[in-house]
């Protein structure tokens, strides 16, 4: 069934996932039972100039990119009443559900940060920059993980959406002082997350905008901690994205080389059963110390 016709009424509401300040999100099923994230904006989003305008930039992005490590929008309306769009259901939730947990294990982190390596290097390769990376927007299935949430993205098209778009956690220096988003400004967003996804913390905080501002601007990125299985150039590579100038960061392509084997290629369970590289890795590794 060609789900991109169908109209939001089409869709039948079997639970609420998230109420937020801008849009309302269902587990929702199509007529042909494909179970789906249905988001609904708010009224006001509809009726503000701009902030429909982020909403409909979502729609397009998430249904025109196809990459298996980007969330992608199965049916949508872009604007006005009725307006919505229909999201593949991750029933993991999201990467943020898991890091307050605590650090994640060594080659899990390192699978999911080589999967969204991939698909930056996809949505800059077509001119596209997130701006928003942490890990409320990144979902999780089995061992996958989807970047999403385009709405505030810098495109060819868009290219000034927003000024100091994004999280103030996960900004890059560069951002704070007023300067367009660039590939590098979205590693060094990546570069904090894959920080906390290592060590269970972010490498700034600050009690305020203006202290964690400052945090970003002046302060030493803290070092990674010591891992005797995890490759020093590759340790390198990671701290090397919180870079404070963007010209001396660590690029999406060489952190992909250096990420090697440890990376997965595993796609959505209902897509494909292939195991991710960087598990099996894991498994082996596992194996090696009980000998």
């Amino acid at each position: 069934m060609n789900l991109r016709r169908l109209r939001r009424e089409d869709f039948k509401l079997e639970l609420l996932l998230g109420l937020g300040k801008t849009a309302q999100v269902y587990l929702a099923r199509a007529p042909d039972g494909t179970e789906v994230a249905l988001k609904i904006p708010r009224k006001e989003v509809r009726e503000d100039e701009r902030l429909a305008q982020m909403f409909a930039q979502e729609v397009r992005l998430s249904m025109g990119l196809k990459h298996p490590h980007l969330l992608r929008g199965l049916a949508g309306k872009p604007f006005g009443e009725g307006s919505f769009v229909a999201l593949e259901y991750m029933p993991g939730g999201t990467l943020e559900n898991r890091v307050r947990q605590g650090a994640l294990p060594l080659l899990e982190a390192l699978a999911y940060l080589g999967q969204l390596v991939e698909a930056l290097i996809y949505l800059h390769g077509r001119g596209i920059v997130h701006q928003d990376i942490k890990p409320a927007n990144v979902f999780m299935h089995g061992k996958v993980a989807k970047l999403g949430d385009f709405g505030v993205a810098r495109t060819q098209d868009n290219p000034n959406p927003f000024e100091r778009a994004g999280s103030p956690f996960y900004m890059a220096p560069e951002i704070f002082r007023g300067h367009a988003a660039t590939p590098a400004s979205d590693a060094y967003s990546l570069g904090v997350l894959a920080y906390e996804l290592l060590t269970g913390k972010r490498p700034f905080y600050g009690d305020s905008y203006e202290a964690l501002m400052a945090a970003h601007l002046t302060k030493a990125p803290p070092r990674l901690p010591d891992n005797p299985n995890l490759h020093p150039k590759l340790v390198q590579r990671i701290q090397g994205l919180l870079e404070k100038n963007p010209a001396n960061r660590t690029t999406l392509e060489r952190l992909q080389r250096s990420l090697g084997g440890y990376y997965t290629v595993e796609v959505a369970p209902k897509e494909s059963k292939r195991k991710a590289r960087g598990f099996r890795f894991l498994e082996w590794l596992q194996r090696r110390k009980k000998r």
